[in-house]
């Protein structure tokens, strides 16, 4: 049964599922910020163990350029973070007013179908009624005074 709610209902669940879908590519974004950021660190692990201390193999411009790399893609990762948990919040907004319109959709869904069913009987009533009248009317006729 169609209801009022119906166009919010669309809008509102649209909405979440764009919500939805923001997280999702955040979420993959965050995930690759962690693998490069762990690829930074392993090269600078493997940089320093084949340098060891010889200082003729050892290159602190690269590995401070590698920090400095670290450095930035935690930051960018604190970033998205911070993204994501925007996003949270408003998946949780946008799920808790879907969730009313959709009870306020249900409740006139509800009370529709009891005005219905009062008015079928209210009709069964009448027609009952009506039938007791007429019968009575007969019973009135026919019986002696």
């Amino acid at each position: 049964m169609k209801t009022p709610y119906d166009a919010a209902l669309r809008v509102r669940q649209r909405e979440l599922d764009e919500v939805s879908t923001a997280i999702r590519a955040e979420a993959g974004t965050l995930g690759e910020l962690e693998r490069e950021r762990a690829r930074v660190q392993a090269a600078l692990r493997a940089e320093a163990q084949v340098a060891g201390t010889d200082l003729a193999l050892a290159s602190p411009a690269w590995q401070g350029r590698m920090r400095g790399q670290g450095r930035e893609l935690g930051s960018l990762q604190a970033q998205v973070q911070a993204r994501v948990d925007r996003l949270r919040d408003a998946a949780v907004d946008a799920y808790g007013t879907l969730r009313g319109i959709e009870t306020a959709a249900e409740d006139y869904r509800r009370d529709t179908a009891r005005a219905e069913a009062a008015a079928e009987q209210s009709t069964s009533d009448d027609l009952s009624a009506a039938a007791f009248l007429k019968t009575l009317r007969i019973v009135r006729r026919e019986s002696p005074r």
